[in-house]
């Protein structure tokens, strides 16, 4: 069951580590469904924004809310958000198939069932045939895609991608990113 895609917030956030301020004092509202573009130099805090928003890291002072609920102070595991890391993360001694399944699995769906998931999107995204091969024997668009696969598999309210593209080449990456934007209104 596909739950709405949900609204995201920040009211006034800023992150500090000790004496440096990463983000300060940012406030934005993007409505639902709505593909959004996060622009700026290296450094200038669009990683820590999305860190935050996915719960991987927690704001010094401000709020934070996802589809109406405050969200501030919750984990990760606790927020119904997904994130493509530009590294993609994938687990290296894997299949394709078990590391699009891992989420669910780890959230206690049953194995078979968690395959099943996990296959539907790795069809949506292309790589049906892929699904016994090991992250190594990809080509970086294909890992790309299974990163995405893993990430929508939980049909999160809030997905998000850091730098998604930046480990592919051009011509690729025109190609994943028409990919990407052909997946949003799925979301």
């Amino acid at each position: 069951m596909s739950k709405a895609p949900a609204s995201v917030e920040f009211r006034n956030v800023t992150k500090a580590y000790g004496q440096v301020v990463a983000v300060d004092d940012v406030s934005f509202v993007i409505p639902p469904a709505n593909l959004v573009t996060l622009l700026g130099p290296s450094g200038c805090g669009k990683t820590t924004c999305l860190r935050m928003i996915a719960g991987l890291e927690m704001a010094t002072k401000g709020q934070i809310v996802i589809g109406g609920k405050d969200v501030t102070h919750l984990s990760a595991a606790d927020r119904d958000v997904s994130m493509v890391f530009q590294s993609y993360a994938l687990f290296p001694h894997m299949s394709v198939l078990d590391n699009a399944a891992y989420g669910p699995s780890v959230q206690g769906v049953p194995k078979e069932r968690a395959r099943e998931l996990a296959m539907e999107k790795l069809t949506m995204l292309g790589l049906n045939g892929m699904e016994h091969r090991l992250p190594s024997e990809l080509s970086g668009g294909q890992q790309q895609r299974v990163a995405i696969a893993r990430a929508l598999v939980l049909e999160p309210q809030v997905l998000l991608f850091d730098e998604p593209l930046s480990n592919l080449d051009a011509k690729l990456r025109r190609r994943v990113r028409e990919e990407i934007r052909e997946l949003q209104p799925t979301l």
